[in-house]
């Protein structure tokens, strides 16, 4: 940026989807790594919403400022061009596709990159729902023609937006870090006592439906009597279309056979998931999609192996860190496998940790900072 005077404005209010809560952490750690990263002269802004909580900020080249409107209305008033005119001549990143964004007919200076965190809308749209999948494929698509740069998570992402936009749209890959909420906090083992998870288990996010696959981990505990418990982690999934925004849906039903070595925990707070996701031997998941990847992030940072179905973000993310088996059948006896041969499953633990040391919000932050420098 020649040392020129330059703020980037992160839109702190997500996309109402189930992982709106996470995308307000994760927007808020990369506005920290984007003030320790800035150039010379330049800053950052945090963009919130009358009435949203302002986290505290250590630096002070963040400077946080309140929008005249609640968080609510803002998939509505941000489909008109018009209301993006309070942010001409700024750089802007949004972490979700809900950006407002205008047709500019002369360079004015302003720049907006807009992040698409997963292939949800399109792969399987009744996780979100009718409505909500339509408008996450409708501010997709304004981005894809009004927005300055498209990010996306992983290629295997990237590969979907180019296959509904266009195959020669810019899309970049800008990996992402697990919110601070998803590592391992001080009081870790007494969270998860509060919670009431045993010393050593298994851990999943899947969801009981036929996307969600929670069926492939009861049959692995069904087939194998001797792995350790299964904790269930809800909250971190869509639990089903339309309830995204429900703070209280159903619990998942345990099979009355496996009841005694099936724990369904769901987090008191965000920070509840850090405990949970650093205590499991193994996280399963057997999904037939995925969201933007947090919880691998935080699991593969506590050295949390992972053992998935070959979803193509799945695996792009995890790499040699996890394992991949396609049937209900082949989930089970590799879970069985991985839990007889502690070698191996150590050796996956060590390659999480080692994987999850490319992620980061400083490297993030970084190319932030240099792809708005050479636009």
């Amino acid at each position: 940026m020649g040392g020129a005077v330059a703020r980037l404005t992160l839109l702190a209010e997500p996309f109402p989807d189930w992982e709106a809560a996470t995308q307000f952490a994760a927007a808020r750690d990369l506005a920290a790594a984007v003030a320790a990263t800035a150039p010379r002269s330049c800053s950052a802004r945090f963009l919130l919403a009358k009435g949203s909580p302002a986290p505290e900020f250590r630096s002070p080249l963040v400077q946080i400022e309140f929008l005249p409107m609640r968080a609510g209305v803002l998939p509505l008033l941000w489909q008109n061009g018009t209301t993006a005119r309070l942010l001409d001549g700024e750089f802007v990143h949004a972490m979700t596709p809900l950006a407002p964004l205008r047709s500019r007919g002369e360079d004015d200076g302003s720049q907006t990159s807009v992040m698409i965190p997963h292939g949800v809308a399109w792969e399987f749209p009744e996780l979100l729902g009718g409505s909500q999948a339509r408008l996450f494929r409708s501010f997709t698509r304004r981005a894809a023609k009004l927005a300055d740069v498209i990010f996306t998570p992983t290629h295997a992402t990237a590969r979907i937006i180019r296959e509904h936009y266009g195959a020669d749209l810019p899309v970049q890959v800008l990996q992402l870090a697990p919110p601070s909420e998803f590592l391992r906090p001080d009081d870790d083992a007494q969270r998860r006592a509060a919670l009431g998870l045993p010393e050593r288990y298994l851990l999943t996010t899947a969801r009981p439906d036929e996307h969600g696959r929670l069926d492939w981990a009861f049959q692995a505990m069904r087939s194998d009597p001797s792995l350790p418990p299964l904790v269930v982690l809800e909250g971190v999934d869509p639990e089903r279309a339309g309830s995204a925004s429900e703070k209280h849906a159903p619990a998942t039903v345990v099979p009355e056979d496996l009841g005694p070595r099936v724990v369904v925990a769901r987090p008191r707070e965000l920070s509840d998931t850090g405990a949970v996701l650093a205590g499991a031997s193994l996280l399963l998941q057997p999904q037939a999609y995925s969201g933007t990847g947090y919880a691998l992030l935080g699991a593969m940072t506590a050295a949390v192996p992972v053992l998935h179905s070959g979803h193509p973000a799945v695996e792009e993310i995890t790499l040699d860190a996890g394992v991949s088996a396609d049937t209900p059948d082949a989930f089970a006896a590799e879970l069985s496998r991985l839990l007889r041969d502690e070698h191996e499953l150590g050796r996956l633990a060590v390659l999480a940790c080692d994987r999850s040391r490319g992620f980061s919000w400083h490297s993030a932050a970084w190319q932030l900072w240099e792809t708005h420098a050479n636009i």
